[in-house]
């Protein structure tokens, strides 16, 4: 797994690369927190992601909701969302609505997001 940080003024780009499973939830926890720490707006780019696991989705939901508390946004992107959206879709993890923390209404979960 290969995390790499591109920062352009507020904005940060968190590059998420392999699997992002149990196995590499250590490693994702602390690119997170840190990443979080370094802006105002996180993009997380999902290009390089071959697998992950309800790991990688409660870490996601909780950094959400940690910057959505520091009144920051973070957001998904890349060529593999759609893969990414069919896997949550999967697991469960769509909603309709977000979360009480959701005041941005950005919600990783909600449909398309």
């Amino acid at each position: 797994m290969d995390f790499k940080v591109e920062s352009s003024g507020q904005v940060g780009v968190l590059t998420l690369d392999g699997d992002l499973t149990i196995s590499r939830a250590d490693e994702l926890r602390t690119a997170l927190m840190k990443s979080l720490d370094s802006v105002d707006h996180l993009v997380i780019n999902l290009d390089g992601f071959t697998e992950l696991d309800l790991s990688c989705f409660q870490l996601l939901c909780s950094a959400h909701r940690t910057i959505a508390r520091q009144n920051k946004r973070l957001t998904l992107a890349g060529e593999h969302l759609d893969d990414f959206r069919r896997i949550v879709r999967a697991a469960g993890f769509m909603r309709s609505t977000g979360c009480i923390m959701d005041m941005n209404k950005d919600c990783l979960w909600i449909g398309g997001k």
